[in-house]
């Protein structure tokens, strides 16, 4: 995701231009996008949710099934996004001197999906315990390591295939197709471990599971074939460091916004890995009871991410992430209020609007900052940042949650958790407030877009009626015939 500046990294003003200039027409919801690489990439992008839901989703509940300790979790989570991160800096480096940038990718996602087979049989091989959960963090190092090979090159080559024009459109249409597949993918997941769980073979489950995960994966990158794949070739002039980039960085609108994204991270990964861990080994919920939980988010996720990329559309992106970036700062404030799983439920409605929005004005604001010859070196340095900062919130989660107390008191108020890893969501939410504070007012939006007050901005997303329209469209097929923003508004 990331970069900017202006002279070596980017022409802020006139990257969006770019991106805008090329004409094209949003066709209808119930046809295609009138352009097969386009096509294609809806349905590489579905075929990879499924691998998400079905792989990567369950990789901390592996962990926990296989009594890793709590430190292997939050490695797990976070020592794979860093080599994934050092993985894109390469990446960048090396896509100056290749061609064809789908090749590399075919040959990354390749990888990608063989990793799948020996984590499916490593539990039946090796059984239980630290051994094997070491194991399961070094081939998940080398699925992200390959994921991060790919991610530059990705983003390089579908930011060109998208018209800049209706990219907030396109991608919140995707997104929505793919938070379709990943919520069928982890409902069918769970409920095949929660089958094989009762009977006694849940390492059979996870077999099963990440059998599909592989294969999903070899049918995605059956789809990125038929992607086009225009001659690539880089001016010296468009060449930059990371040194040069963190040099620039205090006079760069973008690289502000990728220190806000990269603390975002650091407060996510602080808690992330340990919601899982909370819920299966403190909470004691089935894997069935698990997946409800984390479908819920992926399945209101899927309902808004069409009203969120119209509203991006509308009124930028900078806009999007002013609203969501404190929204996402209470979310896990409010796992300390209620264990019962009806409540959760609702916490995850509440986190999965707020993350929809977050989520595709972050990734979109890349597209609309980053002129095309830096967009790869921009997603590489930005995935540097990220790596880093996921690691050290990951362990630092872990550090703190095995050194906290057991009460806490002031004055004659004291406060005694049923559970420690709840004060650990909270910490996390009181980060990322203070990430919101100190970085969201230094960037601004760097396209022309409609203003909008903030609250105004609240009205919108609260009267629009995603369920319903969503529903209809989902059962009838006809996508197309939903409504606008304005016109849920009226």
């Amino acid at each position: 995701m990331t970069l900017a500046g202006r002279h070596c990294f980017l022409d802020e003003g006139r990257a969006s231009r770019d991106m805008s200039d090329t004409p094209a027409t949003l066709p209808r919801r119930d046809s295609q996008w009138g352009d097969s690489a386009l096509d294609a990439s809806i349905r590489d992008g579905s075929a990879n949710a499924v691998m998400l839901g079905c792989g990567e989703a369950y990789l901390g509940p592996f962990g926990v099934f296989l009594q890793a300790t709590t430190v292997q979790i939050g490695l797990l989570s976070a020592l794979p996004q860093l080599v994934g991160a050092v993985m894109q800096w390469w990446s960048a480096i090396a896509m100056d001197s290749c061609p064809s940038r789908l090749r590399r990718i075919m040959r990354s996602v390749l990888v990608q999906a063989l990793v799948w087979f020996p984590l499916a049989g490593i539990s039946l091989a090796l059984g239980h315990g630290p051994l094997t959960a070491a194991c399961v963090i070094v081939l998940a190092v080398v699925n992200q390591a390959a994921t991060g090979f790919t991610a530059p090159v990705w983003n390089s080559l579908i930011g060109d295939m998208v018209p800049g024009n209706i990219r907030g459109r396109f991608f919140g249409f995707r997104n929505r197709v793919n938070g379709l597949s990943s919520f069928v993918a982890l409902t069918c997941a769970g409920l095949t471990l929660h089958i094989f769980e009762r009977r006694g073979d849940a390492a059979w489950g996870f077999m099963l599971i990440f059998l599909a995960a592989g294969v999903a994966r070899l049918i995605s990158r059956r789809w990125l074939g038929l992607y086009r794949d225009p001659a690539w070739s880089v001016d010296s002039a468009q060449v930059f460091t990371f040194r040069q980039f963190l040099r620039r960085s205090p006079h760069s609108n973008f690289a502000k916004y990728v220190f806000y994204v990269g603390l975002v991270n650091l407060a996510v990964s602080f808690s992330a890995p340990y919601f899982a861990l909370y819920m299966l080994r403190d909470l004691k919920f089935s894997y069935l009871e698990f997946t409800v939980v984390v479908s819920v988010a992926t399945v209101t996720q899927f309902l808004m991410f069409r009203y969120w990329g119209e509203l991006s559309d509308r009124f930028g992106n900078k806009k999007i992430l002013s609203l969501c970036g404190w929204g996402i700062s209470v979310v896990p404030a409010l796992w300390l209020f209620s264990s019962h799983i009806v409540y959760l439920m609702l916490i995850q409605v509440v986190a999965g609007i707020i993350w929809a929005g977050f989520s595709l004005a972050s990734s979109n604001f890349l597209f609309d900052a980053v002129s095309p010859p830096k967009r790869a070196r921009c997603v590489a340095y930005q995935g540097l940042i990220n790596g880093a900062a996921v690691l050290c919130g990951s362990l630092g989660g872990g550090f703190v949650a095995g050194h906290l107390p057991a009460s806490f008191s002031l004055g004659s108020w004291t406060w005694a958790p049923q559970f420690i890893l709840p004060v650990i969501f909270l910490l996390s939410g009181m980060m990322r407030f203070a990430a919101a504070a100190l970085l969201l007012h230094k960037f601004r939006e760097v396209r022309p877009v409609e203003a909008i007050r903030h609250r105004d901005l609240v009205y919108r997303v609260s009267h629009i009626r995603p369920i319903a329209g969503a529903t209809f469209s989902l059962l009838t097929g006809s996508a197309g015939d939903s409504k606008s923003v304005d016109e849920e508004e009226k």
